[in-house]
Formats: C-alpha cells, structure tokens, sequence
C-alpha cells in the first residue's frame, strides 16, 4: 500500500522532485496551456503526472524493484496502439493509489481509454482532411471542426483526470494542494504553441 511519510526525505524539506512545490494543477492551467499549445500539452501532462507518481512510489518501488520512466512514458503516447495501453496503465496506477487511501475516484479505466481510442483516430481523420493541397474548401473546413472537437475532448479528458489527482493529493497532504511550480516544459509548450498558431493564421491569410 503507498503511504506518504511527510519526513520520508527529511524534516526540513519533506517534498523532492516534482512533488516539493505542489502537485495540484488546476483545470483553467489545463485548459489554457492545451489550446495555446494546439493539444500537445496532453504529451507534457503524461510526463508530468508519471513524474508525480513515480516520486510518490520511490519507497514501495525501492522495496520491488519496480521501475518508471516519465520521458520514455511520455514518448509512448506518439506510438501507435501502444499508446492506448499506456495510457491505460497511467490511469489504473492513479485509480490503485487512490482506492488503498480510500478517495472517492470517477476514473472509469473502459470508458476513458475508449474515448482516447475514439478521440485519437478522430483526431487523425480531421488531419487528413486539412490537407492543404485539397481542392475541396467543405472538406478543409469539417477537418478543422472535427479538429477543434478532438480538442474539446482531449481538454475533457485531462480535467477529468487531473480533478481525482488533485483530490488525491489533498488527501495525501494538504502542502501537495498548493499548485504544482510552472515547469520548463510548459514554457517550451507555449513557444511551440505560439508558433503553431502564428503558421496556421499565416497559412489563412496567405493561402498556398
């Protein structure tokens, strides 16, 4: 059974890693960073959480010997297929954690991974039918709507996540709730984002 020890790593600084400033992020941080960032903060957002997780586990992992690697984890979400099991076993982790405390959890491990299954080729569809070199406006368009209602459902989906780990580290130790420190990552997100933006715009002003 995971249990937080608040001296675990010392009196002075009971929190290392990922979890010494906080590890709540609220769902307006979600919802800003995964438009500005056209979706990829959902890449960061699985980084980030292992990160938190595998923080919170060092001492039952020490004891079996299991292992979690954020990036590698993160990196998973870009494979096909493999994805979806991945991302299955970040959730169930979470959900495990959360029914040894006793924290009331809406982690539905079928439905959540179905929606991401359907999400994802969605999402897939709607790129293909933006391709630049179509001849057929209609078709642009519907693959730039079924873009932004891929979107809506990632943000959907990590809000609904992110709202049971919140309340699992409220459980854990109220220092966890303070939000977690804005990381390097975001910010590079939010570069990329910004370029992305800046090239979709352009590519509507100055189409071809």
């Amino acid at each position: 059974m995971a249990t937080w020890q608040p001296d675990g790593y010392g009196a002075e600084n009971p929190h290392t890693g990922d979890l010494a400033g906080g590890a709540y992020i609220s769902t307006t941080r979600i919802i800003l960073l995964s438009v500005v960032s056209m979706g990829l903060y959902w890449f960061y957002w699985m980084y980030r959480t292992w990160k938190q997780y595998r923080d919170h586990t060092a001492e039952q992992r020490a004891e079996t010997g299991e292992r979690h690697y954020p990036v590698w984890h993160a990196l998973t979400q870009f494979v096909p297929i493999y994805a979806f099991f991945r991302y299955h076993a970040h959730i169930r982790h979470y959900k495990g954690l959360m029914q040894e405390r006793g924290v009331a959890d809406s982690l539905n491990l079928g439905t959540l991974t179905t929606i991401v299954v359907i999400n994802t080729v969605a999402l897939l569809i709607g790129g293909g039918m933006r391709d630049p070199s179509s001849d057929s406006s209609g078709m642009v368009l519907a693959g730039v709507v079924i873009s932004i209602i891929s979107l809506i459902v990632t943000i959907g989906i990590l809000c609904r996540m992110q709202s049971n780990l919140n309340r699992y580290w409220a459980d854990v130790d109220s220092r966890l709730s303070q939000s977690a420190r804005f990381g390097k990552g975001e910010i590079v997100l939010i570069i990329i984002g910004v370029l992305l933006w800046l090239g979709a715009i352009a590519g509507i002003i100055w189409p071809g």
